[in-house]
């Protein structure tokens, strides 16, 4: 298999959030996708009292994987995280900097359940800590890493291919894979070929570079025919 695209809804108006999920499923309705309710979406729906994970289960079926990106940190199975998943969401994210035993008890509560839960190194202090913490992540049983540089990083300057590079080569003996997410365009997927081969990049996740784009069908395609070119995973890919 091939690395799946993962796209990111981070909208402030659920509203629009929907209207970009329409836009989307109109042209690409059955191909397999992860969709990615952001954070940002997670609490305006909230204060808005819309059910957004409802709303996106049902126009996606039970084809298409969705994923409620609460970024959870304390107790988060137990808090959120069996929430997201009983109102019809498969993956949830955790940050990686959450104390042992909550990612712990996050990875048991998803297993329970048989979802997933990817952690999220975003918050992470630098790069050499990051690897450090993918690498105890994935001696704790964590099936999925986040390599995610967030937007604060990108307006610093950071891009995601040198600390995407680092992580795949810490973890090249685990089982572990990776989610590729942060700054990312489809000029930047070719660079992930080494890492798609050796079965570490599970998906490519994407936000605004589709969302904000005055031609979001159009983005996608770009990313799927980049997505193409890339070579067969070596290891099977984690279950979405």
């Amino acid at each position: 298999m091939k690395p799946y695209l993962w796209i990111a809804y981070d909208y402030t108006s659920t509203a629009e959030c929907l209207k970009m999920l329409d836009t989307i499923l109109a042209v690409h309705p059955d191909r397999q996708m992860i969709h990615e309710i952001g954070r940002p979406t997670l609490i305006q729906a909230a204060l808005e009292g819309v059910p957004i994970v409802t709303e996106f289960r049902q126009r996606l079926g039970n084809g298409q994987t969705l994923v409620a990106d609460f970024k959870g940190y304390d107790v988060p199975y137990i808090a959120e995280g069996k929430l997201y998943y009983a109102a019809g969401t498969d993956l949830v994210t955790v940050m990686a900097t959450a104390p042992n035993e909550a990612i712990q008890e996050a990875i048991a509560g998803a297993n329970a359940d048989n979802k997933q839960v990817a952690f999220d190194l975003m918050a992470c202090l630098d790069d050499d800590w990051k690897m450090q913490r993918a690498q105890e992540l994935a001696d704790m049983g964590a099936k999925l890493i986040s390599c995610h540089t967030g937007w604060s990083e990108q307006a610093a300057g950071k891009t995601p291919s040198a600390l995407i590079a680092k992580v795949c080569q810490q973890l090249q003996d685990s089982p572990t894979q990776v989610v590729a997410m942060g700054g990312l365009k489809p000029s930047n997927v070719k660079d992930l070929r080494p890492y798609v081969a050796a079965g570490k990049i599970f998906a490519i996740a994407v936000g605004s570079a589709i969302t904000r784009s005055p031609n979001p069908h159009g983005a996608i395609d770009q990313f799927l025919n980049e997505i193409e070119q890339l070579p067969q995973s070596v290891k099977p890919l984690i279950t979405a």
